[in-house]
């Protein structure tokens, strides 16, 4: 997807896309109930599973998959005039 694309696209889709990465990166489909989320071998369903399993780490735990997820979540503010906690940038 080009920058130009991503701009156009609304906040909820970019934030669904963004989740659904950041459930990929972070390998929660290998042991994922669902299976068409392992045979697809990605996530395909990020916002129950991501936030069940966030819950159930620990603060170590969470302080690592946010510095990995880190790049993703920079992306929210491209084509925005508002970031992705919605401060405004300028």
């Amino acid at each position: 997807m080009s920058r130009k694309q991503w701009a156009r696209l609304p906040y909820r889709n970019r934030h669904a896309i963004i989740a659904q990465a950041m459930c990929t990166l972070l390998g929660h489909w290998r042991n994922c109930d669902k299976l068409r989320c392992q045979r697809a071998r990605r996530c395909l369903f990020p916002h129950p599973c991501y936030w069940n399993r966030k819950q159930q780490m620990s603060e170590a735990e969470q302080a690592q998959a946010r510095k990995l997820c880190e790049p993703l979540l920079k992306l929210m503010a491209i084509g925005s005039s508002q970031g992705s906690d919605g401060m405004w940038l300028f």
